[in-house]
């Protein structure tokens, strides 16, 4: 062998061994991402470590800048200014007022949101996907008529300006499966105690659908007497709404939506655009009972029910 082919050969050796260092090199490389969280509510913590879990089991390297924006709208400026900056792969987003600040200001960087009310607007954004935390109509729908059968005619209080399209979906989802929806507009806090009792005659069950006008701490007083005093389920918005005197509300686990939107992100940094991942509801559905409710109202849920409720309130401190 001659010293030039010796060279040669160790020359190309060389240079197959950077490029395959390269490659790995390449491939262990973490990612860029930040993480913009809305407020210290511990929901957007748990979510925050079930996204991080599921990302470190699936291998992927992820190098992870998290800004909280403690509710302050002046932070989620400075924070969505400095992620244009920050040569971010990706931007998790948790809560509402984070999502809406970087849907708002981010529009060439891929965005997973999380833990929002509904999915229904990061579909405008061709870059943003996310889970949203209310359950499908279809979902609402099956597990009224579990935990409710008897019930026929559903009322609902809503601000048209808000979800006239989503009651009316609703209204041809409960058809199809059998049942009624009673439909009443209202325009402002003020209008609600008249919606309810203008429905009190016409509804065996009152539907709480997220509203920033009908369903709200100010109105929730209202809500929660007219459904006591009638002798009328109200289905709540969440296990506080439970706890407070609704008959039940259905739940999610906020670590598994965080897990959740970790696979929609795991596809964006493979490549997928965001807009080519549908958004998403919860994929675990969980509920809770408000025992005393029901005895109040002579409704009786079977053993199994019960056993199955994520959690069950009684009035007893």
């Amino acid at each position: 062998m001659t010293i030039r082919t010796t060279i040669f050969r160790f020359s190309a050796a060389a240079a197959v061994f950077i490029l395959f260092s390269s490659l790995v090199a390449s491939a262990l490389a973490a990612e860029k991402i930040v993480v913009l969280v809305s407020s210290k509510d511990a929901a957007f913590e748990e979510a925050l470590k079930g996204f991080q879990g599921h990302l470190e089991k699936a291998s992927v390297q992820a190098d992870y800048e998290v800004r909280r924006l403690d509710g302050s709208v002046a932070k989620a400026g400075r924070a969505v200014r400095a992620v244009k900056k920050s040569g971010a792969k990706l931007v998790l987003t948790l809560g509402p007022l984070a999502t809406d600040a970087a849907i708002k200001e981010i529009p060439d960087i891929p965005i997973v949101a999380c833990m929002v009310p509904r999915s229904d607007n990061l579909k405008k954004s061709p870059n943003v996907t996310g889970v949203g935390l209310e359950f499908s109509l279809e979902v609402q729908t099956s597990w009224l008529q579990v935990l409710m059968p008897t019930a026929k005619n559903v009322g609902v209080i809503y601000n048209p300006e808000e979800n006239q399209t989503r009651v009316e979906a609703a209204g041809r989802v409960m058809q199809n499966m059998g049942l009624t929806l009673v439909a009443q507009e209202v325009r402002s806090p003020q209008d609600v105690p008249a919606a309810l009792e203008s429905l009190a005659k016409r509804m065996d069950v009152l539907w709480g659908v997220a509203d920033t006008v009908a369903m709200t701490p100010q109105t929730a007083k209202n809500v929660l007497l007219f459904s006591a005093r009638n002798n009328i389920p109200f289905v709540g918005l969440s296990s506080a709404w439970v706890k407070a005197g609704a008959l039940y509300a259905l739940e999610w686990d906020n670590a598994d939506v965080g897990a959740q939107a970790g696979d929609m992100a795991i596809e964006v940094l493979k490549g997928t655009p965001p807009s080519a991942i549908p958004t998403a509801s919860p994929r675990k559905v969980y509920y809770a009972l408000n025992l005393k409710t029901a005895q109040q109202m002579k409704i009786n849920f079977s053993d199994q029910l019960v056993r199955g409720a994520r959690h069950t309130f009684t009035g007893e401190k």
